[in-house]
């Protein structure tokens, strides 16, 4: 059992290296170690925020996928598609300073995006990249290992046709997105998103979160499990060979290759920003605490009060997702609550973003709360469960709620 710090408020900074948790919250832990005694159970994190200030910041297990090494305070692991919401919130971020309009069309910043299919993609806006409706969820314009190289990856995408037009479907952009969002940041800002992030999330907020794994974090790195040969033999099935064979769902993994998965040194080398983010649970905390705090955290303001309310507002209707076959509520880049896709308690305002394996975080303006979940065992969705990540995040955030005043 951890040492367990108890506070009469959530004064205590998550940065120190002693788990902490706020009186009132002990359930919540108990619930923690719970799962962190499970058997199949690696090592995992949680932080959670409420109105700008911590009241729970703990880990455990061990942070290697052969069970070596404690997991520590400031253990970092790969957040998979949660790293999403990262590069939507700097598009976001240059739309609140009135660099680029969410309505223009992306060939406004980016001409050589209609290099083909031009008609029907000079008619696709940013509003599209970010709610996973532009059309361009696969391609059979990319090649194998495309994902790990910048322009290769880019340059597939402008000689690649919609599916459909703009607009008319919502199809989970799973790799895509993160390259089609992130080089409309590259084109307004000159910076990659990895760079855009760092400067005006991670550094002024003191966020342990990046697109990609940075060198101040590679020896804190935890490694994730299920990353056998069979694994890898899988992937570059589905990779190079699947493609070949049928429809547009068939391409979802055509430009990746056997080392998609974030012990392979291609993924921790590349930059991807839909699956190469890497992080901490109380970097995601913190992050979502900002945006359900109203665009502000520890004093310093990142988006005004009316970007936060245009997205924690936008509370859009259930639609099917084409992709992943379930009904989702798709926001401005991240999900607003509606399982599987986004379990985030049970406040149907909450909105963030999971990722593969179980990672989850997500905000709750009407309570305050900014939750990190992390963790290095992945979960492996069956036909009996509907989640496709798992249950072990939406259990905390259950048990979390149940202790809120």
């Amino acid at each position: 059992m951890q040492k367990m710090l108890m506070t009469s408020d959530a004064e205590h900074h998550p940065s120190s290296r002693e788990p902490f948790v706020a009186t009132g919250f002990e359930r919540v832990q108990s619930a923690f170690h719970d799962i962190q005694g499970r058997p199949e159970e690696l090592g995992s994190a949680l932080c959670v925020y409420k109105d700008g200030k911590p009241v729970l910041n703990i880990w455990g297990g061990v942070s290697s996928s052969d069970r070596k090494g404690p997991w520590q305070s400031d253990t970092v692991v790969s957040l998979f598609s949660a790293g999403k919401a990262l590069t939507a919130l700097c598009l976001l971020h240059l739309a609140d300073k009135g660099v680029v309009d969410l309505d223009d069309p992306v060939v406004t910043y980016w001409p050589e995006f209609a290099r083909a299919d031009a008609r029907r993609k000079s008619r696709v806006t940013l509003s599209h990249l970010l709610h996973h409706s532009a059309g361009l969820p696969a391609s059979r314009t990319s090649r194998y290992g495309d994902v790990w190289d910048w322009e290769r990856m880019v340059s597939s995408l402008e000689k690649a046709s919609l599916l459909w037009p703009a607009g008319e479907h919502t199809a989970y952009h799973a790799v895509t997105f993160g390259h089609l969002v992130g080089e409309v940041i590259r084109r307004v800002s000159g910076q990659m998103p990895s760079e855009y992030f760092a400067d005006h999330f991670a550094t002024p907020l003191g966020l342990d979160l990046a697109t990609r794994l940075m060198p101040h974090q590679k020896d804190r790195l935890a490694t994730c499990d299920s990353y056998s040969r069979w694994t890898r033999l899988r992937t570059a099935f589905f990779a190079s060979v699947l493609p070949r064979m049928g429809g547009w769902h068939a391409q979802y993994l055509r430009p990746c290759s056997s080392d998609y998965h974030p012990n392979s040194a291609r993924w921790q080398n590349a930059e991807a920003p839909a699956i190469t983010g890497f992080g901490t649970a109380e970097g995601l905390a913190r992050l979502y605490a900002m945006l359900a705090g109203g665009g502000a955290l520890d004093g310093v303001r990142v988006f005004s009060k009316e970007m936060i309310a245009r997205i924690a507002n936008e509370r859009p209707a259930a639609v099917p997702d084409l992709g992943i076959r379930h009904d989702v509520r798709v926001g401005h880049g991240m999900y607003f609550n509606l399982g599987p896709m986004a379990d985030l308690g049970p406040n149907p305002n909450s909105f963030g973003h999971v990722g593969m394996g179980g990672v989850t975080s997500f905000a709750d303006p009407d309570t305050g709360i900014g939750f990190g979940y992390v963790c290095n065992h992945l979960f492996q969705p069956d036909s009996k469960m509907r989640s496709i990540i798992g249950e072990r995040a939406a259990h905390l955030a259950k048990t979390l709620y149940d202790c809120l005043p």
